[in-house]
């Protein structure tokens, strides 16, 4: 059976731009989403924008609501969908993205969701989008005309449900690494910035949380004057450069195996040290940079875009991307802690040169005023850091793994190939695997 859009969906249309456009954003109220935060497979959250109460209220008219299917109708994104998150409403989108809203008694949201992002449909969808005019486009007649092959509408929710649990456990996998990364800036500040623990001793407290006992009994009592402010007595002040390095390895295209991962500032989140995509090597035509697993880079074109994160494999990457190798294996953690941090990067950007395509350097980041402490609460910290860095790449795979054998899946029980119970025990195993 086929289902029709516009006779199984209650709203079919496109949002809408504030008035003012993005003057009247702010930092947080009701969300804005456009194509920048539809993606198959997922929303991103980078570059989500906010709109006071007033403005929002503008644009009730394009009001998300839970079970909403987002499909972006314009641009080189066209054709990208996904549903939008529960924590992110309520929310509106721009006129960018259109708002699909099915009957959910006789089309399941999750399995329309699935079924617009599914090979032949993305294909189709790009086919039309491009078949008139200059610039990549979907109009509402043509959402409204989709035929959608559907079962009935319990075997429509037992599709979604298995592969919305392979999905849920991907997103189970971000969250967790968003928190592990979370504190662990937490404690590299504390540690490193505030020095927290040296003025809780100084106050009397007999241990600090996240500093093991040998470490927090060795530290001094009381802070002195030093370039970088107060700092804890026998701590130096030293400079980045003092703990790390930069690697450089430029490869020739001509070098490089068409299956080597390649990581591009396009593959780098802002402000997430998870290195969660890359592809591979093969379309590689310029000279590239090669790096190691475990080495930290950072995107020195606009260093304000705050891309930096931890190498999850071996590879090549843009020669816009500098690689950072610590001198030795303790400093890893405090050079990844200063290299990751808004300070630093602030630092960078104040360096670099170039007004529309502004670029640091390392020669300029190694000048970074840092506090040095004692091997040993470096080597702590280093140990606390490198703990949590390996289950962020354990996560990393897994949940590339888990979307391969959606991606496998898909196409095939939507198109009845593939009987949802003989798809259950590989799910139900793969979704119950831990962190290696």
């Amino acid at each position: 059976m086929a289902l029709r859009l516009g006779d199984v969906c209650t709203k079919i249309g496109s949002g809408a731009t504030p008035r003012g456009g993005s003057d009247v954003y702010v930092s947080s109220g009701v969300a804005l989403i456009r194509s920048q935060n539809v993606y198959n497979h997922g929303f991103h959250r980078e570059g989500l924008a906010y709109l006071g109460e007033t403005h929002a209220a503008e644009l009730t008219g394009v009001e998300v609501r839970a079970g909403d299917v987002l499909l972006n109708i314009t641009g080189d994104s066209v054709a990208r969908c996904c549903r939008a998150p529960a924590d992110v409403l309520p929310a509106r989108v721009n006129q960018h993205v259109a708002i699909i809203r099915p009957d959910p008694e006789l089309l399941d949201p999750q399995y329309l969701h699935y079924y617009l992002i599914s090979p032949f449909k993305q294909a189709e969808m790009l086919s039309m989008a491009g078949g008139g005019g200059t610039r990549n486009a979907l109009t509402k007649g043509m959402i409204e005309g989709y035929e959608i092959p559907a079962p009935d509408i319990d075997e429509q929710r037992a599709i979604a449900g298995v592969l919305g649990a392979l999905d849920d456990k991907i997103e189970q996998n971000r969250r967790t690494s968003a928190a592990l990364e979370r504190l662990a800036r937490a404690i590299f500040r504390a540690w490193f910035v505030d020095f927290e623990p040296v003025k809780a001793k100084a106050a009397g407290t007999a241990s600090f949380p996240s500093m093991p006992q040998p470490e927090f009994d060795a530290l001094p009592t009381r802070l002195v004057d030093s370039p970088l402010g107060p700092m804890p007595v026998g701590w130096e002040a030293g400079k980045l450069g003092d703990i790390a390095g930069e690697r450089r390895e430029t490869v020739d295209p001509s070098e490089v195996e068409p299956t080597t991962p390649y990581i591009g500032l396009e593959h780098m989140p802002r402000r997430c040290i998870s290195l969660t995509e890359w592809e591979h090597a093969g379309k590689v035509t310029s000279g590239k940079a090669r790096f190691r697993a475990g080495q930290i880079l950072f995107g020195k074109l606009r260093p304000y875009f705050h891309k930096v994160g931890i190498a999850p494999l071996d590879g090549v990457c843009s020669t816009d991307i500098v690689v950072i190798e610590p001198k030795s294996r303790e400093w890893f953690g405090l050079t990844l802690g200063h290299a990751s941090s808004d300070d630093f990067v602030a630092h960078t950007n104040a360096c670099s040169t170039g007004t529309k395509m502004p670029r640091t350097n390392w020669r300029d980041m190694a000048r970074y005023v840092i506090a040095v402490p004692p091997d040993t609460v470096a080597r702590a910290f280093n140990d606390l850091v490198s703990a949590m860095t390996t289950l962020l790449v354990s996560a990393i795979f897994e949940s590339r793994k888990l979307a391969q054998l959606r991606d496998y899946l898909l196409p095939k029980l939507i198109s009845g190939e593939v009987r949802v119970r003989d798809t259950e025990p590989a799910v139900e195993r793969a979704c119950a695997e831990q962190w290696a």
